[in-house]
């Protein structure tokens, strides 16, 4: 064979080699405890739909998460997607940390608002832009024991205030309480969304919380703890409260499902969960985490394919399989895996009603300052309408300061 003819066979098994040789980009996410321990056990499927791409997974623990993403991003180190507490959001984008989403969410087949649930998608939007993606949400429904219920002759569960009040007034004089409740932020807000209140007005610059909403949600909640409904400074593990009867009844998110299920055998059957009780709606907490962008990434495409792929119903349901984190895309919920379990369908009926916090930057403060005012109040420290006086007081001075 000639030199020539050498040469040309050696360029074409060159070129065909080339076509089937794809260089790949790395994309480094971070993601917050058991979420960033299980998260490779799906991102294999999206290397292989995306040979192109290489995921690298760190993982952080929660309680580290807020402070280290800071200093990273500060540091200009932060990752080129993370997962973000939809409570964070406002304060990184504040901070020009994310990429805004808006370009892309316009363009996608796979990621629209009308796929989420609408207050899971608040929780991505600041100042009117989109700056993160819902991966799995977080509402709050009402535990209690069908047992114990059924004991004082009630056969459903509290579906408004008043009996709420009635119901955990009865189960405390059969026992301790009739209610597992804490001053925190989480279990306070819903009561005024309930309520029809608000702690920021629709501009998040001024103070809601001496509207007489606010007020009302603020009476009813104290009521529960000083008439012996909810205790005042107890501090009992939960599981064995809800096991003895303690706390027959407590609030709190789809994380209790499964560790009820494995630490409480002896009560099986004997507890179910229920949407939350009515005033003027039965508004619920919605946390969870999103997706976001990080401003000093040269891969916003390859993250923005990521995104895509985790919002996809299938990929949603498999997540729900790995670590029973409830899907944040509403047809995920159609899959038998959920629409056939009645837990699961009292968690979607309540995600239909459910408020995020203000996207604010001056959350976080706010937050702190609410708790510290409920609280006083259910001590007797100050009344309702003193504790919300002064509450008004610590949220202009914090919204003063942005």
């Amino acid at each position: 064979m000639k030199w020539r003819e050498i040469a040309f066979v050696m360029l074409v098994v060159t070129s065909l080699v080339g076509l089937n040789t794809t260089a790949q980009t790395t994309i480094t996410i971070w993601a917050m405890g058991e979420e960033g321990l299980n998260l490779e056990q799906i991102t294999p499927q999206f290397e292989e739909e995306n040979p192109d791409i290489k995921v690298r997974v760190v993982q952080i623990p929660w309680d580290l998460a807020y402070e280290k993403i800071i200093t990273a991003v500060a540091g200009g180190t932060a990752p080129d997607l993370c997962q973000v507490g939809t409570t964070w959001m406002a304060a990184f984008a504040a901070m020009g940390a994310l990429v805004p989403l808006d370009e892309f969410v316009a363009r996608s087949e796979v990621v629209s608002p009308a796929n989420f649930f609408p207050g899971s998608w608040s929780t991505a939007v600041v100042g009117g832009t989109v700056y993160g993606v819902p991966w799995y949400v977080d509402v709050r429904v009402l535990y209690y024991r069908t047992d114990l219920l059924q004991a004082i002759g009630v056969e459903h569960p509290p579906a408004t205030w008043e009996e709420l009040y009635r119901v955990g007034l009865q189960l405390a004089e059969q026992g301790e309480y009739g209610l597992g409740l804490s001053p925190h932020w989480q279990e306070f807000l819903p009561f005024v969304w309930q309520a029809g209140g608000h702690v920021l007005d629709p501009t998040l610059t001024q103070p809601r919380v001496t509207d007489p909403e606010f007020i009302e949600a603020l009476e009813f909640f104290v009521s529960l703890f000083q008439s012996g409904i909810a205790p005042i400074g107890e501090e009992i593990d939960l599981f064995e409260a809800f096991r003895t009867g303690f706390y027959p009844m407590f609030f709190s998110g789809p994380w209790m499902v499964k560790l009820i299920s494995q630490r409480l055998p002896d009560i099986e059957g004997k507890w179910f969960v229920a949407t939350m009780p009515r005033k003027v709606s039965r508004a619920s907490f919605v946390g969870g985490s999103n997706w976001a962008i990080f401003a000093g990434t040269s891969h916003s495409e390859e993250c923005w394919r990521f995104v895509e792929f985790m919002s996809r119903p299938d990929v949603q349901v498999n997540w729900y399989r790995v670590l029973r984190a409830l899907p944040a895309v509403t047809q995920a919920w159609q899959d038998p895996l959920l629409a056939e379990d009645p837990l699961m369908q009292v968690f979607a009926a309540q995600l239909e009603d459910a408020v995020a916090p203000p996207a604010t930057p001056a959350w976080e403060e706010i937050a702190q300052a609410l708790t510290t005012r409920v609280e006083e109040a259910i001590r007797g420290v100050r009344a309702p309408t003193e504790a919300a006086r002064l509450l008004d007081q610590d949220v202009r001075k914090i919204l003063a300061r942005l």
